[in-house]
């Protein structure tokens, strides 16, 4: 529908150039044309614009770089691209310095001027997602709540709410890296002026040895050697507040009967002492295991089960949270090392990646591409391999693999090359060389296709043809 198709203005005082970019793009976007910036400030008026091509020269006595200030006054989120047919550096610079996303020649071959105009769209539409996304980070921050707007995150955090202000126990069980601690910090109850009650956090892994009774309980000044001063425990710690138990599953049966006890009389006594210390505390527990089977394998005790698990929270992996993808991405790249964008097919790539390492290895992912890669744009090129889902691609190429004795001297390589090259063709073919319906077709972004074509030299007839029929 033409409605919807995202509008484009082209900002010229040579009308046979417009009338051929309006012709050129119609196909990608609903084309208005203007002849100075006055007549496109009146446009703007009345329209909402996502891509301007602004000629830096629109007449002897207009410069397009003068009206930027005006437009970006009317349309804040408008993304210009200028065009020019002088490739001077500094015009080049100040286009940029005034706000222009991009420039381009007016001598290119058409199709630079689409892949040009669909990267500046793309941009456009990912910041406005970031924004959008950022603001409801930050409402999320403000209001002490997890990220997300999935059912099963939305039904977490009404739980969370209700349990928040109690002292009643707590299990979270979910995957590795799908935020278990995010979700026990969320439990932390406020005082009458808004101070976080005190969190004590706990690796269960850390306390098999035999000193696990003097970081539980805490030590007496001289209560085994090398013990120079008093020192209370994590329970003390956590007095009026919470101790969380992280991975309690690895905790070993006799640490296990020691904890019961304290959770059961609110007491405890520090290692070198008699003295009975009462206590106020909630225990928050997070496992990846399931607690009932090891009770019934007998590795976990059950009194402290049924002890912990008065308030059970479930949190779902990151791959049954395909809502939430967006909101988390835009989270981890506003607090990466520097400023990155994905492009929507590489979202679309990782959204059919299954995420073992969860919302820990989304952040890991973005930290990496942040610091190795020398690129603003992600594409689906640029992932590392074990987000590419190859497996089709992978049978294909098994099948063709040559029999047991052959004489091929073709490698595993030169067969995805070719495979590759084979798909490209049949399609190329099948969409008359059209670029747009090609990319729509195999569900590639643009840019990315456009270098494979080129690669594998199967657009060149294409751009002749484009070449002979010019655009300016």
């Amino acid at each position: 529908m033409r409605g919807t198709m995202r509008k484009l203005l082209v900002v010229d005082d040579d009308r046979d150039l417009c009338l051929s970019l309006k012709d050129f793009f119609s196909n990608d976007f609903d084309v208005l044309t203007a002849s100075d910036g006055e007549e496109a400030i009146q446009i703007l008026k009345r329209n909402s614009v996502d891509v301007m091509l602004l000629d830096v020269g629109l007449r002897a006595d207009q410069d397009g770089l003068e009206y930027m200030d005006r437009f970006f006054a009317l349309e804040p989120d408008l993304s210009v691209m200028m065009i020019s047919g002088n490739r001077e550096f500094k015009i080049v610079q100040e286009a940029m310095r005034r706000g222009a996303v991009d420039y381009i020649y007016k001598g290119a071959d058409p199709e630079d001027w689409k892949l040009s105009l669909d990267r500046v769209a793309q941009f456009r539409k990912l910041s406005t997602n970031r924004r959008r996304f950022v603001n409801e980070i930050k409402k999320a921050q403000n209001e002490k709540t997890l990220l997300g707007k999935s059912n099963s995150i939305q039904n977490l955090r009404e739980t969370i709410e209700k349990v928040r202000n109690s002292r009643l126990n707590v299990v979270i069980t979910g995957e590795t890296g799908s935020g278990k601690e995010v979700v026990a910090r969320q439990l932390r109850a406020e005082d009458q002026d808004g101070n976080l009650e005190a969190f004590v956090a706990v690796d269960s892994a850390t306390i098999q040895s035999s000193m696990a009774e003097s970081i539980l309980f805490g030590h007496e000044k001289g209560a085994f050697t090398g013990a120079a001063e008093r020192r209370k425990g994590a329970f003390e710690e956590a007095n009026g507040g919470s101790i969380y138990f992280d991975e309690i599953a690895n905790m070993p049966i006799e640490i296990q009967q020691k904890l019961l006890r304290v959770i059961q009389e609110k007491e405890i006594v520090r290692l070198g002492s008699s003295k009975v210390i009462s206590l106020d505390f909630r225990v928050i527990c997070a496992t990846n295991k399931n607690l009932e089977t090891l009770v019934k394998e007998g590795k976990f005790i059950e009194d402290l089960y049924q002890r912990l698990n008065v308030v059970p929270l479930s949190l779902p992996p990151l791959r049954e949270r395909k809502e939430d993808f967006d909101i988390l991405l835009a989270y981890f790249t506003k607090n990466c090392a520097r400023s990155i964008f994905f492009t929507e097919a590489a979202i679309d790539q990782l959204k059919l990646y299954r995420w073992p390492g969860n919302i820990r290895e989304l952040q890991n992912l973005i930290s990496y591409l942040s610091v190795i890669s020398d690129l603003d744009e992600i594409d689906v090129c640029d992932l590392p391999p074990k987000f590419l889902d190859n497996r089709s691609l992978e049978l294909t190429i098994v099948q063709k693999l040559p029999e047991k004795g052959s004489n091929s001297q073709e490698s595993f390589y030169d067969l995805v090359a070719e495979f590759e090259r084979s798909i490209l063709k049949e399609a190329y073919s099948k969409h008359s060389g059209n670029i747009s319906k090609l990319a729509q077709a195999l569900k590639m972004d643009r840019s990315h296709l456009y270098t494979k074509l080129k690669l594998y030299e199967l657009h060149g007839t294409r751009i002749k043809e484009a070449k002979q029929a010019g655009v300016a």
